[in-house]
């Protein structure tokens, strides 16, 4: 029975020689309180790039070809991320943001920028498999694989589903349920039924159902149908060949990309999963059923956009989710169903511009949404917390919130909206 990280290499055929062992841990938070495991869970992109950027002339780095890579949720703990291969080419000062940190990495002195691609060996183990990182190693960020005993966590040693659809069968068979192809690329197949637009991934086995990133929030009811694969925790899967789906936006990126999410499904699995999503394709309004995601052919109507946006759904959500990488930024929370789009600006007194306005927007934790909807809490343009004097210390405490908290990640769009709740909505 395999107990340790270097067999699974071994068992596919890959020499633990040639393998750079990589967990990237720190204790410092990064912007906005996060862990790096909630950066590859959130913004993969800006995750990609901080792993490829690295301090120039490391021999670990150069030499080994393949690196395999672990995030840390909890200490002494690590997730794998993959395995992949590994090829410099450059060694120039970077000309961007750390996405983690913020600032320019190597302080503008040249680092070395790697390109790396995800190898299909132990693919369907991403984000499952854990293994025990040895606490005198806690320090050793970065290890050559066969120096280093990394057992495996018991139960956490899991595989894909044994018969999932994959390619042209889950074409076929989304096409049995409704579907019709509409467009195609190298990378993906679009197929729609309705208001209802899901992508197939045509080179990747691991969870090649990719549908609107809205249905992150629904990610448990999914997997109490059964049959189902998503990555644990769940997490956007960015691809810019996803036209139909909302705009991924980070600091480190160039250019847009787009965002959903990435499902595997069993064959007798994939008509209740459907049935489900087009159930939650629309809400439950005051005025009557509305859509909250539509082809681009057949878009949201202004009423549809805007009762969404009263209540947190749709684009607005989305955008927020984005923004803010699906991380309260107050309480860092990153469990979405208890997460609220929460306008800065009352919705009853903005513009309907202003209601659509991502910046007139903040991604709070339920409580948080709460106190700061009611003018108990406010924010500075720059983050500090401003805390009514009629919430005593007692009650701070006991939900969690700090007298010198400090909100990150505020745009100077954001302080119009925050100028108009402290004067009009906050109760000193």
């Amino acid at each position: 029975m395999t107990t340790q990280f270097n067999s699974l290499l071994i068992a596919v055929g890959i020499r633990p020689e040639g393998v750079c062992v990589m967990r990237h841990h720190t204790p410092q938070p990064g912007v906005g309180g996060i862990t790096l495991a909630d950066l590859w869970r959130d913004n993969p992109e800006g995750f990609k790039l901080y792993q490829e950027t690295q301090k120039a002339n490391r021999p670990v780095f150069r030499k080994r070809k393949i690196w395999a890579g672990f995030v840390s949720p909890m200490a002494q703990e690590a997730v794998f991320i993959g395995l992949f291969d590994a090829e410099l080419v450059a060694t120039r000062p970077a000309d961007w943001l750390c996405p983690y940190r913020g600032d320019t990495p190597g302080d503008g002195k040249p680092v070395d920028i790697f390109m790396t691609r995800l190898r299909p060996e132990l693919s369907e183990h991403v984000g499952k498999l854990r293994v025990v990182w040895p606490p005198e190693n806690v320090r050793s960020w970065k290890r050559k694989a066969e120096g280093l005993f990394l057992p495996l966590i018991t139960g956490s040693f899991s595989s894909q589903l044994s018969e999932a659809l994959v390619g042209p069968a889950l074409v076929a068979g989304l096409e049995a349920l409704g579907f019709a192809q509409h467009r195609s690329t190298k990378k993906v197949v679009q197929l729609r039924r309705g208001n209802l637009v899901v992508y197939v991934k045509r080179e990747t086995k691991v969870r090649p159902l990719v549908v609107h990133p809205r249905f992150l929030d629904i990610a448990p009811e999914l997997v109490a149908i059964g049959g189902i694969d998503i990555a644990e925790p769940p997490r956007t899967y960015v691809n810019s060949n996803l036209g139909e789906f909302p705009h991924y936006i980070a600091d480190h990126r160039q250019s847009t990309g787009r965002h959903g999410f990435a499902i595997g499904v069993a064959p007798s699995r994939l008509a209740p999963l459907i049935d489900l999503l087009d159930s939650r394709a629309t809400i439950e309004t005051d005025q009557g059923k509305i859509r909250v995601m539509a082809p681009s052919d057949a878009p949201l109507t202004e009423r549809e956009r805007l009762q969404a946006a009263r209540i947190g759904q749709g684009d607005f959500r989305n955008a927020l989710i984005a923004a803010w990488g699906g991380v309260c930024p107050v309480a860092g929370v990153d469990h979405l169903e208890v997460l609220r789009a929460s306008h800065i600006k009352p919705w009853k007194v903005s513009s309907n511009a202003e209601r659509l306005d991502p910046f007139n927007g903040l991604l709070l934790c339920a409580h948080v949404d709460a106190l700061f909807d009611r003018g108990l809490v406010s924010f500075e343009d720059d983050g500090r917390m401003l805390i009514s004097s009629t919430i005593t210390s007692v009650n701070l405490a006991r939900l969690g919130i700090a007298t010198d908290q400090i909100m990150a990640g505020l745009d100077q769009r954001h302080a119009p909206y925050l100028a108009y709740h402290r004067g009009q909505c906050f109760i000193p």
